[in-house]
């Protein structure tokens, strides 16, 4: 999943980028602890077996992928890419 932060200085927000999602902040602190709480869920370990029936076997995946803090050009800042 590519993460990342766009301001949108007409509107004064920030927007944040799930790949096709968008979700906007009013603050730039509300929308990095938002991408730090998703990111933090994203890269921890879930046990695929503890839902239930599914087709799946059961196991543990972990996601290994670390968060990645780069600035890109602009008013976008790369927060996550999986």
């Amino acid at each position: 999943m590519n993460i990342y932060l766009e301001k949108d200085p007409v509107q004064n927000l920030w927007w944040v980028h799930m790949d096709r999602w968008v979700a906007s902040f009013r603050s730039l602190a509300a929308a990095e602890s938002f991408v730090e709480r998703l990111s933090s869920r994203i890269n921890a370990p879930h046990s695929l077996g503890a839902t239930g029936n599914n087709s799946l076997s059961p196991g543990t995946f972990s996601n290994s992928q670390p968060l990645d803090q780069h600035a890109v050009s602009g008013s976008v800042k790369t927060l996550y890419h999986a």
